[in-house]
C-alpha cells in the first residue's frame, strides 16, 4: 500500500515540473484526486484542537496522515531528482517530449475518473474551460532574469493550484510568470530562502482553492468534472505555444509515434493505478 501510494507521488510529482500537464490531473486519472482534497481540507480548527491536546494519533488519522504524508515524500523525491533530468528531455527531444505528454492528456480523458456524463452541466462546463484555456493562451510568457522575494511567494500562490485543478499546469503558470527556470534552480543548487518563500505562497494557495473545490464537488460535482474534462482537452495545445521546434526544423515522426507509445503504455499503467486506489480511496471518502 505504502510504496503504490509513493509511486502515486513520484508521477504526480513528475507531472508538476513538466510544462503541459498538471498532478491534478494525474491524481484525477490514477484515482485519488478526491481523497488529496479530503485529507487537505481535513487540516482544520478540529485537526488543531487535537494538536492543542495532544492527541497526536488522532490528528493524524483525521488528515489521512500515512497517505497524505507518503504522497508528499514521492512528490518531493521525484521533484528533486529528476528536474535535471526534465531540463535535459526538453532540450534533447523536444518534439517527442511534448508528443509524450500530449498523447498522455488525450489518451487520459477516455479513462473512468475523468470522462463526465453528458448533460447540460458538461456543456457549461466545456464552456468555461474553453473561455479559462482561451485567456492562457494570450498570456504572453515571461522571462525574467531576475525576480523579486515577493513574486516568488506569488508564484507560490497561484502556481500551487495546478496541484489540485486538473488540466492547468503549474510549471505552464510559472513559465508564464518567468519563474519556471528560477525555480528549477532553486531546487537543483538548495536555494532555501527561494524554496521557503515559494513553498510559503504554495501552503496559503493550497488550503484556499481545495476548499473551494471541496464545495465544489459537494454542490456541483458534475459542472467541475466537466470544466475539468475541458482543461485537459483545451490545455493540449498550450504544450506546443510558441514552440520554435515546430518551424526551425522537421518534424521527427519517429520522435512522435515514439512519444504516442510510451504515453499509451503510461496510462494503461495510470489505469491499473486507478483502479486500485479508487478502491482504497473510497474507505476514506
Amino acid at each position: 500500500m505504502g510504496v503504490k501510494i509513493f509511486l502515486n507521488g513520484l508521477l504526480m510529482g513528475l507531472a508538476e515540473i513538466i510544462p503541459g500537464i498538471s498532478g491534478g490531473t494525474v491524481a484525477l486519472i490514477l484515482g485519488i484526486y478526491e481523497r488529496l482534497i479530503h485529507a487537505i481540507n481535513s487540516f482544520d480548527i478540529v485537526f488543531i484542537k487535537h494538536l492543542k491536546k495532544r492527541e497526536i494519533s488522532q490528528a493524524w488519522k483525521k488528515v489521512d496522515g500515512p497517505f497524505i504524508s507518503t504522497l508528499l515524500i514521492g512528490m518531493l523525491f521525484s521533484i528533486y531528482f529528476f528536474s535535471s533530468l526534465i531540463l535535459l528531455l526538453i532540450d534533447t527531444f523536444p518534439i517527442g517530449f511534448k508528443s509524450f505528454l500530449s498523447f498522455i492528456l488525450f489518451f487520459s480523458v477516455f479513462l473512468d475518473p475523468i470522462r463526465p456524463r453528458i448533460s447540460k452541466e458538461f456543456f457549461i462546463g466545456i464552456f468555461l474551460s474553453f473561455l479559462l484555456c482561451l485567456i492562457l493562451y494570450s498570456s504572453p510568457a515571461g522571462n525574467f532574469e531576475e525576480v523579486s522575494l515577493s513574486y516568488i511567494f506569488l508564484s507560490g500562490l497561484i502556481a500551487i493550484s495546478a496541484l489540485v485543478i486538473p488540466g492547468i499546469s503549474g510549471s505552464f503558470i510559472l513559465l508564464l510568470m518567468g519563474t519556471y527556470q528560477s525555480m528549477l534552480l532553486a531546487v537543483r543548487n538548495i536555494d532555501l530562502l527561494v524554496l521557503c518563500l515559494f513553498l510559503l505562497g504554495a501552503i496559503i494557495g493550497l488550503f484556499s482553492i481545495t476548499k473551494l473545490i471541496k464545495t465544489a464537488l459537494e454542490k456541483k460535482r458534475e459542472l467541475l468534472m466537466s470544466i475539468f474534462f475541458g482543461l485537459i482537452i483545451f490545455c493540449i495545445p498550450l504544450i506546443w505555444m510558441n514552440d520554435s521546434n515546430l518551424t526551425n526544423e522537421k518534424l521527427n515522426i519517429i520522435h512522435i509515434i515514439l512519444g504516442g507509445i510510451i504515453a499509451l503504455l503510461i496510462v494503461l499503467l495510470f489505469k491499473d493505478l486507478g483502479k486500485s486506489n479508487v478502491r482504497s480511496s473510497q474507505t476514506y471518502l
